[in-house]
């Protein structure tokens, strides 16, 4: 075959060689989605750029044809192979199935064979003109040139549609991959309207060089863009599938994409949120936003109320550079901590719930050891009274003077119940400490009687007298536990009033809610000093004249605050003001 060497032979042979040296490079990331399209792309584009060249350099028309003829088998195939590019590089894949492409092949391979049998009914040419002297050959096309044509456009259209519609779902970062490929797919579809359409007065066909510059501009994509180390569509969709909240937001303030993770934190649609100012929504998880140009990093907690409840998340926030660090836009990462938070929570109130125990029970230790000291010196008395009138007894009966027996075995008897009410006292005081009751509505003025009843022969050995308020005032309480309170006050204004006992008693409301109840004896009084230790030692204040164990107030301060009241106490310390003891309950 003989050849004419022009400029364009040797630019079209350039251009099939440096598209077979693209293919070479791209075999290396043939794994990579949509790269092994782009190289079937480069390898079509090259037979299509060589055989034109040696098309044009022929200087037979059989030569020429035949050249044409194998051009056909890459020229056909270019576009569907870009096509299939566009899919798989935007991760739409799903719609490449062997099916698909036999269907998109069909059409190519029917031309190809209407190429080679085009004597035999002329469908791609309907006839062939030759012009010796200049070399030039002129196509005539026939009817399934126009219907391949149409065909090629449309593939090369949907390849350029299909990574458009792709660019929505681009971050800004990406745009740069985005303008290569739309530049790439592009300039030849306008090259081969000019050519086959005729619309300007030169006859050569540049579209194969075209196409492999295309080729060109996705390589340069490939090494200067990293198109392929990870596709931008592959991280949209990798960031889709985290379980974490992600918001991304550009220099003017506005989101540009947010996984559905992150709708589903804020109860909000993806499409509602895509374009929107920033701060109409930061407040939703962020008290305080970073500035627009801040390039620091900064991790916090945010609590966002759910239909399931309230949730706890760990707010990330990042600056997103440029490849010269150039600050581009931010990130937010929502990260759910509430099991975490939960967990810490219930260690944090497990840990209260043990300091306040420790703290209980070093104090039930030294009140027990005050307490201790105290109960020992009074049953010491009792119980060294009993051994001595065991003796005396003894000796009566054996001397046969019983009345003066019976008369120590009533001392014996009364010195019994001594040391029965301060271990009724004890226990008391630890069911205090163990139970866990709920309050309930009591009748005060019936356990203010029941508590001067069980006194009655206390207060009838002194000659107390009582002033009582005609109505009492409902309340939430224990009625067993009250009484033992209004027990143990009676019971010590009658031992430190005067002589005789005059107690008054009375109520008022405190505040909203809460009762005040109070009892007045006509005592000495004490002074402020004392009155802070009266609660917490268990020791009488007044041990020459008054005989007792010093419980009965521990156990008062004890039941008023498991109860959620105050116990309170104040003095004049003037002889016939006595001391006024009171309590706070719940209405």
């Amino acid at each position: 075959m003989n050849l004419e060497f022009t400029f364009l032979l040797i630019l079209r042979l350039l251009s099939g060689l440096l598209a077979l040296a693209l293919v070479i490079a791209l075999w290396k990331r043939k794994e990579t989605d949509g790269v092994i399209y782009l190289i079937l792309f480069e390898f079509a584009s090259s037979v299509w750029a060589i055989t034109d060249g040696l098309e044009h350099a022929a200087t037979s028309l059989p030569a020429k044809i035949l050249m044409s003829q194998i051009g056909y088998i890459g020229s056909s195939t270019t576009t569907v192979f870009f096509l299939l590019f566009a899919i798989a590089y935007t991760q739409t894949n799903k719609f490449i199935r062997k099916r698909v492409i036999g269907l998109l092949m069909l059409i190519p391979l029917i031309t190809v064979l209407f190429v080679f049998t085009n004597p035999d009914h002329h469908l791609i040419w309907e006839n062939v003109d030759f012009f010796p002297l200049t070399n030039e050959t002129i196509y005539h096309y026939g009817l399934w040139f126009w219907v391949f044509v149409i065909y090629e456009y449309f593939v090369l259209a949907a390849g350029i549609v299909v990574l458009l519609i792709s660019a929505f779902r681009f971050y800004k970062i990406y745009k740069a991959q985005l303008i290569y490929l739309i530049i790439a797919s592009i300039l030849p579809l306008i090259s081969s309207i000019i050519y086959v359409f005729k619309l300007l007065p030169f006859k050569t066909d540049l579209t194969p060089i075209i196409l492999i510059c295309s080729g060109i501009l996705c390589s340069v994509g490939i090494y200067f863009r990293r198109m392929f180390d990870v596709g931008p569509i592959a991280r949209i969709q990798t960031i889709n599938n985290l379980t974490d909240g992600v918001i991304v937001i550009d220099m003017d303030d506005r989101i540009v994409d947010v996984n559905q993770a992150f709708s589903n934190i804020i109860n909000a649609d993806r499409e509602m949120l895509i374009g929107k100012p920033f701060k109409r929504f930061s407040n939703l998880f962020l008290k305080d936003s970073p500035e627009q140009s801040s390039n620091n990093e900064f991790l916090t907690e945010t609590a966002i109320r759910e239909v399931s409840g309230v949730k706890y998340f760990e707010v990330k926030y990042s600056a997103v550079f440029d490849a010269k660090h150039r600050l581009i836009g931010r990130i937010f990462l929502l990260h759910d901590i509430s099991i975490r938070k939960k967990a810490l929570d219930a260690a944090f109130e497990s840990n209260t719930l043990l300091r306040n125990e420790i703290v209980e029970k070093e104090k039930l230790i030294a009140d027990l050891d005050a307490y201790a000291r105290s109960v020992a010196h009074d049953l010491k008395n009792p119980i060294s009274g009993v051994i001595g009138l065991t003796d005396f007894i003894k000796d009566d009966i054996q001397n046969h003077r019983l009345d003066q027996a019976f008369e120590l075995l009533d001392l014996l008897h009364e010195q019994g119940h001594t040391m029965l009410k301060i271990v009724d006292e004890l226990l008391l005081l630890s069911r205090i400490r163990k139970e866990d009751i709920k309050p309930v509505n009591i009748n005060m003025q019936s356990i203010v009687n029941d508590a001067i009843n069980r006194l009655k022969q206390q207060s009838e050995s002194r000659n107390a007298t009582f002033i009582l308020p005609e109505t009492w005032p409902e309340v939430l309480g224990h009625p067993q536990w009250i009484e033992e309170v209004w027990v143990n006050l009676i019971s010590n204004a009658i031992k430190y009033g005067g002589n005789p006992p005059e107690i008054v008693m009375g109520c008022e409301k405190k505040s909203k809610g809460t009762q005040r109840f109070w009892i007045q004896d006509n005592g000495n009084g004490l002074p402020a000093g004392l009155l802070k230790k009266l609660f917490n030692d268990f020791e009488r204040l007044d041990k020459k004249s008054i005989e007792g164990h010093g419980l009965g107030l521990s156990i008062t301060k004890r039941i008023i605050e498991k109860l959620g009241g105050q116990v309170m106490v104040s003095s004049e310390n003037h002889p016939g003001k006595g001391c006024v003891f009171s309590f706070t309950l719940s209405e």
